[in-house]
């Protein structure tokens, strides 16, 4: 299905899969693993998902909520008072507004708290982002210094009133991991990856599995396919050292597409997956419910282009199909109700509860953000949407 973008060196390597009323009914995997050994891809592969974590943090916030240990609607500041007194950016010109309401837990499950990435700033907010909280997957700060950083940063929105897609999915993780006192991977797995069997899910990969770990694919400045060192903007260690408490409930998971269609099949199944009932089918929906307004959706923007207008809503860590799209395969496809979210180094997939199907795709792509300006690495997309068209005539 790739092959002309494999042997044209666009992408390095790929594993997909498409799963039908409980069986897998494709599955690829092709090019290589490693760029310099010319080691092949092989269905075990382990990836970077990057933010394809947030919807696995939304899945366990939401389980806490049935277990009733928050509500969506309380103020985070119930365990983290640093964000009490919150400022918020006018303009660009550096004026700020006090914040007119506390942040919810809602609010940071929607991505409409005011938080937002560094690299979807200029000048000075990006740079206090950037020296205050580190490396988006990888910081060498403890949760509390990382959560007192954050709230010394002004929100670039009002609590409720936009969506920008920043750090909301990381404090949610610390606050879930604060909740039951115990670290966020911990939680996880006890609550998700045990159950359902992901063995191979985690934010650090055990030493007897980094061979698995496909390389860092990316561009030069040429748009060639070459190994990277690390990820683009030094998001990340090259190798995480040991003893880090910080982990990314947004971007900092690594997985394989076995273990990840465990994970998708919830919303296909009304919550479950692997033979076990993991959320309520009413959560799941609640999950799948778009959240935002007219308006939000309108306006929302990712690197300057729109996320959702009339196709796409956002519910909780995922968007939801609102009106289905002939040929649109980002951020997700299917019938109206169909559910994903993609992650920036090359992940995608989707979920259609109507038609029970699941689309995975899961690939290093890595770009930095003015390559993709310049148009390199747009190849990643294409790939996708091949795949998400074939998906769709053998649904």
């Amino acid at each position: 299905m790739f092959k002309k973008l494999l042997d044209n060196h666009k992408l390095g390597g790929l594993n997909c899969l498409f799963w039908k009323n409980g069986q897998i009914v494709y599955l690829e995997s092709s090019g290589y693993k490693n760029l310099e050994t010319q080691e092949p891809m092989n269905i075990d592969t382990l990836f970077r998902i990057a933010s394809m974590t947030k919807p696995i943090t939304a899945v366990l916030t939401m389980m806490l909520w049935e277990e009733q240990k928050l509500d969506l609607s309380d103020p985070i500041t119930q365990w983290f008072p640093q964000f009490r007194h919150m400022q918020v950016l006018k303009n660009q010109q550096g004026e700020y507004e006090d914040a007119k309401r506390q942040i919810t837990v809602l609010d940071l499950l929607t991505h409409r708290a005011g938080f937002t990435y560094s690299e979807f700033q200029k000048g000075k907010l990006r740079a206090d982002y950037l020296r205050v909280l580190g490396g988006d997957i990888d910081s060498e700060l403890t949760n509390e210094h990382w959560i007192n950083g954050l709230a010394s940063l002004p929100l670039v929105n009002q609590p409720g009133e936009l969506f920008n897609y920043g750090r909301s999915s990381d404090l949610l993780g610390i606050l879930l991991a604060t909740i039951e006192g115990k670290p966020l991977s911990k939680v996880m797995e006890e609550k998700i990856f045990a159950p359902l069997g992901m063995s191979d899910t985690f934010f650090e990969v055990p030493d007897h599995k980094k061979s698995r770990c496909a390389s860092n694919f990316g561009y030069d400045e040429s748009g060639n396919l070459v190994n990277l060192e690390t990820v683009p903007l030094n998001m990340a260690f090259k190798e995480r050292p040991p003893g880090l408490t910080y982990e990314s409930g947004g971007q900092g998971l690594w997985s394989t597409i076995g273990d990840y269609l465990k994970f998708a099949t919830l919303f296909a199944q009304n919550g479950s997956s692997n033979g076990v009932q993991l959320l309520k089918p009413e959560s799941i929906d609640t999950m799948c419910t778009n959240q935002l307004t007219a308006t939000q959706r309108a306006e929302s923007t990712l690197m300057d282009n729109p996320i959702f207008s009339e196709h796409y809503g956002f519910g909780m860590g995922l968007a939801v199909v609102m009106k289905e799209s002939k040929y649109g395969s980002i951020p997700c496809s299917g019938s109206l109700g169909s559910v994903g979210w993609p992650g920036s180094y090359g992940g995608w997939w989707s979920a259609d509860p109507v038609k029970k199907t699941v689309s995975l795709f899961l690939t290093h792509s890595m770009t930095e953000p003015q390559q993709i300006a310049q148009g390199i690495g747009f190849e990643l997309y294409e790939a996708i949407d091949i795949f998400s068209n074939f998906c769709k005539k053998h649904s």
